[in-house]
């Protein structure tokens, strides 16, 4: 699955100042490093073309904010209120998701990279063409998402709630879903999801079915 990267401008040497994140209204080809944000409450943010490295999000609130060509790399959204946001064309690079609201958002060309979200909260989302790879997402909620070229490779899902969500097409081959919510063995859920011997055995026993050996 090919993801569309994020178009971003050159580098600039001087970081932008981060007292901008509560006071502009639209924040474009800006570079924020090591910034500590304080735990913004804003909505409808626009934000463009930007950069952000090692920088803290943590308990913000963002709610219905735009980021379009942006990337994130180790950052901290730990606890973060991002309902309603919309991504387009955006990176997330070993960041800190924990606990993470992310419910009713739309995702579109995103790459999640070694991030850590156990918790996050995906639910009601619309992901298109959205890549997890290598990502720690034990306990996440993708309940009644709507799912369009959506891959995750070599994942810890362990726990995950998936009710409501078409998994069609959807590889868990190389990934944990030891303990994966789901509803019950006929659901829609699982029609037409690709996993391996194993993990077809474990979905079982989850299910209730009883597997003679």
């Amino acid at each position: 699955m090919e993801i569309a990267r994020p178009q971003l401008p050159a580098e600039p040497e001087t970081a932008a100042d981060p007292i901008r994140m509560h006071l502009d209204e639209e924040i474009a080809d800006a570079v924020f490093r090591g910034a500590d944000f304080g735990a913004p409450v804003r909505e409808h943010l626009s934000v463009q073309g930007c950069r952000f490295t090692g920088c803290v999000f943590a308990g913000s609130a963002l709610g219905h904010s735009q980021f379009s060509d942006v990337v994130f790399r180790n950052c901290d959204f730990s606890n973060a209120d991002l309902l309603g946001c919309s991504f387009h064309r955006v990176e997330f690079s070993d960041c800190k998701l924990t606990g993470t609201n992310l419910a009713e958002t739309t995702l579109n060309h995103l790459l999640f990279d070694r991030c850590k979200g156990e918790f996050a909260n995906f639910a009601f989302s619309r992901l298109r063409t959205v890549r997890f790879a290598g990502c720690r997402m034990r306990s996440a909620a993708f309940g009644d998402c709507r799912f369009e070229r959506v891959e995750f490779a070599q994942c810890e899902l362990a726990m995950a709630e998936f009710f409501g969500t078409r998994l069609r097409g959807v590889s868990f081959a190389d990934s944990d879903i030891r303990g994966i919510r789901v509803r019950e063995i006929d659901s829609f859920e699982l029609k037409g999801m690709k996993i391996n011997v194993l993990q077809a055995a474990e979905l079982a026993r989850l299910l209730g079915v009883e597997i003679e050996e």
